[in-house]
């Protein structure tokens, strides 16, 4: 297993299918937090992206990233890993993946704060065979995780995604502002817009990372800072 899983929780019963790393260790307490699913939103959907070799950033993924980090907040990684579960590749191929995304931001100035991962699924093999992880979006647990560990805000944090359940888990989180990303699987995703009222939270649609960065800034989010 790779030596970065190493910023479990104590309440955490098991550490085999979560990850949950702080990458700078800044003091966020009372801030709200910019979430980020990763396969479709920052990186190019690939299917269980299980080698660096395949990764790819989304057009202005780094630059979006890089405007979250000059507004003073965390920038939050949630991404379910159930090709892990599946077999189909090891959190050492996770962290082979990642390490090569914090290279390719870090060349356009850009970075990551906390990253959460779930690898459970209920059709993934023991031990990740789990219904319903707390964790595994559409749940909110990685949300959560991040935010108490950070002391964020999540009233006044909002969620980029491109799949229905990123706005469900940021919802069942307490957020009340999501945006999904047309990029990834967000352009058939959007056939859930209907649903949009079941949400206790405000949901609009832009076309990439990058439109929803401007989205956001046009509403002059975060207010706190």
């Amino acid at each position: 297993m790779s030596s970065r899983i190493t910023e479990f929780e104590s309440e955490i019963p098991d550490d085999s299918g979560l990850w949950l790393e702080d990458l700078t260790h800044g003091d966020w307490s009372g801030l709200p937090g910019l979430f980020l699913d990763r396969d479709g939103v920052i990186l190019e959907e690939t299917g269980y992206l299980g080698t660096p070799e395949k990764l790819r950033l989304i057009d202005g993924a780094a630059e979006a990233i890089r405007i979250g980090n000059s507004l003073g907040i965390p920038v939050v990684l949630v991404t379910n890993q159930s090709g892990i579960g599946r077999g189909y590749y090891t959190w050492d191929d996770f962290a082979n993946v990642q390490n090569e995304l914090y290279r390719q931001l870090s060349l356009k100035g850009s970075y990551i704060d906390f990253v959460a991962a779930c690898a459970y699924h209920a059709a993934a093999t023991f031990p990740f065979s789990v219904p319903s992880h707390p964790w595994r979006k559409p749940n909110p647990g990685m949300i959560l995780a991040v935010a108490k560990k950070a002391g964020l805000i999540l009233h006044e944090s909002t969620l980029i995604g491109d799949r229905w359940s990123d706005m469900e888990a940021a919802a069942n989180a307490g957020l009340t502002r999501g945006i999904l990303v047309r990029t990834g699987l967000g352009g058939s995703e959007a056939q859930f817009s209907s649903q949009l009222g079941a949400l206790d939270m405000r949901v609009d649609f832009a076309s990439s990372i990058s439109t929803a960065m401007k989205l956001l800034l046009e509403e002059q989010w975060p207010r706190r800072i």
